[in-house]
């Protein structure tokens, strides 16, 4: 489980600090080899949830700034076969959790479960849409919206059917036993500037009947792949990445309706995309940005995406001039218009090869590869916090400058977790009494990992 005396005896030799970094702090281990992927606080009780879509279950830890993390409860939720929790996440205040569950047939509903905390007591069940990938509490715990990826593919003839991408919103203004559902389906996306395009011509890896397939991928409603949610620090709207057709859908929560998409357009800057065993940004990339994860600063001025990447052109990208998947930037925009203000450029994966941990067997596809944001004021500064995945790493950020965002440290994941491909996926913030604490689930070790920001 927890291992901080090793880190504490480390922690003594190291020199103070004297710029803002991330430090590790403690280990949580799962005992399972894998599978740990999303991952929520509570900050009025420092409880963490942390899903194991592997295992079918959820632990709650107790985050402790003195003794780290510690399991206090594991609810096993999913049987074998019966389908697979896709996230979890706390809400705000009430020892209420919630998880969204995709059916084990990918074109049929998949389901919103809450339940008590403590226990594991179910207290309702909700049917949303097809396929739900990532839900998020309302900052005052009164809605719940969920991205329904409607990712799941089966044959049709000669070609392939999908579900439909749809965004559900349930409102708990009444509480939890009487929530109620609405279904908000998305528009064609044809002519929505910097969106994916069929232009584009993207092709997507889905695994079809147990094969791995290239699959065209076009702008309708079938195409469409809500991934992850987010809130505006008043609760007022909801922003959803769209994360294969590179554009944000926002929410106008209490209208219950879609307020508008806007298309995240390209990326160009230096890179390395050769796998030749050293890092080497002499070419350019030129990339949709796709993210995955979003987050919106304290103030509620800027979105900012984690661009990971996941679609690939048709055609080579260098025979015919189509953008590569994936930014491999933290960009921000702003929040209200959509309005790109600045991105991070090569940083990442140049922080990344500073600290050793820039993983060049991944140059030709998406680097580094950001994945999970989270962003927050701490020390007098608006700062973000990056996981990046094939790196195995966190990265920190100054966003003071939104147009010119600088990444202040890569640090790697495996500073506090141990060597080994760990893969920090889900990110979550807390701050208590002045002190700053970042949580990562780590998918491919099992573990979750703790640090701190220090000044």
């Amino acid at each position: 489980m927890l291992r901080i005396p090793t880190l504490c005896a480390l922690f003594a030799l190291a020199p103070l600090a004297s710029a803002l970094e991330l430090q590790p702090l403690a280990l949580y281990q799962s005992g399972f080899a894998a599978g740990t992927e999303i991952i929520s606080v509570q900050p009025s009780t420092l409880r963490v949830i942390v899903s194991n879509s592997a295992e079918g279950l959820v632990d709650i830890l107790q985050l402790d700034p003195a003794k780290g993390l510690n399991r206090i409860a594991r609810h096993n939720l999913v049987a074998e076969g019966a389908g697979e929790i896709t996230s979890a996440i706390f809400h705000p205040s009430e020892d209420i959790f919630a998880v969204c569950i995709r059916n084990s047939d990918g074109l049929k509903n998949g389901r919103v479960e809450f339940r008590a905390a403590t226990d594991g007591t179910l207290l309702n069940t909700v049917e949303i849409g097809i396929w739900p990938d990532s839900l998020a509490f309302s900052p005052q715990g009164d809605f719940v919206v969920v991205a329904n990826e409607g990712e799941g593919y089966m044959r049709d003839g000669e070609g392939f059917r999908s579900g439909e991408g749809s965004i559900s919103l349930i409102d708990l203004r009444s509480g939890v036993a009487t929530a109620t559902h609405s279904l908000i389906k998305l528009p064609d996306l044809a002519g929505v500037e910097g969106a994916t395009q069929v232009e584009h011509q993207r092709l997507l890896e889905r695994m079809i009947e147990g094969e791995e397939l290239k699959i065209p991928f076009g702008t309708g409603p079938e195409h469409i792949e809500p991934e992850y949610v987010t809130f505006s620090p008043d609760g007022a709207r909801a922003f959803v990445s769209l994360q294969e057709n590179n554009a944000i859908a926002v929410i106008d929560v209490q209208q219950g309706k879609l307020d508008k998409v806007f298309g995240l357009g390209t990326v160009r800057h230096a890179a390395d995309i050769v796998d030749d065993g050293k890092y080497d940004p002499s070419a350019e990339l030129f990339a949709l940005r796709e993210p995955d994860a979003i987050a919106v600063s304290a103030d509620g001025r800027y979105l900012i995406s984690a661009d990971e990447g996941d679609t690939d052109p048709k055609i080579a990208k260098t025979k015919a001039g189509l953008p590569s998947g994936g930014g491999r930037t933290v960009s921000v925009f702003d929040a209200m218009s959509g309005e790109l203000l600045g991105d991070t450029g090569s940083q990442l994966d140049d922080k990344a090869a500073e600290a050793g941990v820039y993983p060049d067997a991944r140059s030709p596809n998406k680097g580094s590869e950001p994945e999970g944001v989270v962003s927050f004021d701490a020390f007098g500064k608006r700062l973000v916090v990056a996981t990046l995945e094939r790196a195995d790493a966190l990265a920190l950020i100054d966003l003071d400058q939104p147009a010119q965002p600088q990444v202040l440290q890569v640090i790697g994941a495996g500073e506090a977790a141990g060597s080994g491909n760990l893969a920090p996926e889900g990110l979550a913030h807390v701050e208590q009494n002045g002190r700053h604490f970042l949580v990562t689930a780590l998918e491919k070790s099992g573990n979750v990992a703790l640090f701190e920001l220090v000044k």
